[in-house]
């Protein structure tokens, strides 16, 4: 099944019950799905659904989230870091919104050579969070990413955080998600 915005919209604003929005969180470097971000996502109205991965030694993980995603029929992903640099480019490749928090995008002539060529970006809407004292990843080359990649069929929003670092804690984490999610009923 192929998604599209208007069947992700259609499936937020129809949604009669929570669990209607099929979710991937991508977790970052050396880290994992964290359950008390799991339970934020789930009691935000979200079927959500994570591995847990070794980017350290899979060299094909972004085969596995992408065969992943199709099979669980996944309609929004949400990621934090290297898992943020992952769901950018999976939002682009299966045309899914996404919500990536400080994405590890100035990392991308490391990780670049283990995506495949995705030759249609397709994402429908991104939402950013950059922390503007993240020390892992630069924010300002990040804010310089996202800008040279806007497109005009994304409706993309970027917001820079002044209290945030690279850790998210789970009160920003949460009004994050809700911000995304009202802005993809829009």
């Amino acid at each position: 099944m192929q998604m599209n915005e208007n069947t992700v919209t259609e499936k937020i604003i129809g949604a009669a019950r929570p669990f209607d929005l099929k979710t991937l969180y991508i977790h970052g470097l050396d880290s994992f799905p964290v359950p008390q971000k799991m339970e934020i996502l789930s009691s935000a109205g979200l079927a959500v659904e994570a591995l847990h991965m070794n980017y350290r030694t899979d060299r094909d993980i972004y085969i596995t989230l992408r065969n992943y995603a199709l099979d669980k029929e996944i309609a929004f992903v949400v990621g934090s870091s290297l898992g943020g640099f992952l769901g950018f480019w999976l939002a682009e490749d299966l045309g899914l919104p996404c919500l990536l928090f400080n994405p590890a995008m100035s990392y991308r002539t490391i990780l670049e050579p283990h995506l495949p060529d995705i030759p249609h970006r397709r994402c429908p809407s991104r939402y950013v969070v950059i922390g503007a004292h993240d020390d892992v990843v630069d924010p300002r080359a990040n804010v310089g990413f996202f800008r040279k990649n806007a497109r005009h069929d994304c409706r993309q929003r970027v917001v820079v955080c002044e209290w945030l670092k690279h850790q998210i804690d789970f009160d920003t984490f949460r009004e994050m998600v809700h911000w995304a999610l009202a802005g993809l009923k829009r």
